[in-house]
């Protein structure tokens, strides 16, 4: 071993000695021309700041995050009603991998299945509106008015946030569609209600 670092030590001391020379000039040297990159980038910073370039930047970013608060993205491939229907939507769940709990207690198994109303009353009722059709809008307001359950409705375009306002109450969206989704709704007005073990998908004339 320490014959081994002998010989690695004076391989180090030859190339050091050996190759690390002093090759001098060999050509005309210039200095560095290219500007400093966060220099230029602070030079021109200032710059629109002090045309008040930056304060008009960051309004429009305000505006357009505000608009889309208020109006997001509509759900892609959701029309009007035009043919009601209505199916019925099993909410079990399969348990995909073992669940435990930190000290090693299995809750559930992989293949294992959950039906969620089976423990749960759900006297939730979800009704999902076009927010730009006024004939949608108000068979919304008269399922609120008119049900006994708790109505939550859920919009698929429109001005979300003036529809909370107007009715007082939290309207939701479905970002990216992923409720209408998971439900197979492809039209509205649609509602979603508990029926036995299952749920009630109806999409309905407004």
């Amino acid at each position: 071993m320490l014959r081994a670092a002998v010989l690695t030590a004076s391989l180090v001391l030859f190339c050091e000695t050996s190759f690390a020379k002093d090759l001098g000039v060999r050509g005309e040297v210039f200095p560095v021309a290219e500007p400093d990159l966060f220099s230029e980038i602070q030079a021109r910073f200032n710059a629109l700041e002090a045309t008040g370039e930056v304060d008009r930047i960051n309004e429009r970013l305000r505006e357009r995050a505000l608009a889309s608060a208020e109006r997001p993205s509509r759900v892609a491939g959701i029309s009007a009603t035009i043919q009601p229907r209505s199916y019925l939507f099993d909410p079990t769940i399969t348990v995909q991998q073992d669940i435990t709990t930190p000290d090693g207690q299995v809750l559930a198994r992989a293949g294992d299945q959950f039906n969620p109303l089976d423990y749960t009353a759900m006297r939730q009722r979800l009704v999902f509106i076009d927010g730009d059709s006024a004939a949608q809008i108000e068979w919304a307001r008269l399922e609120i008015a008119n049900s006994d359950d708790v109505v939550q409705p859920i919009l698929v375009g429109g001005p979300v946030l003036e529809l909370s306002r107007d009715w007082r109450r939290q309207v939701f969206y479905d970002q990216g569609g992923k409720i209408t989704g998971q439900f197979g709704i492809t039209h509205v007005p649609a509602r979603v209600t508990r029926s036995g073990d299952r749920l009630l998908v109806e999409e309905v004339l407004p």
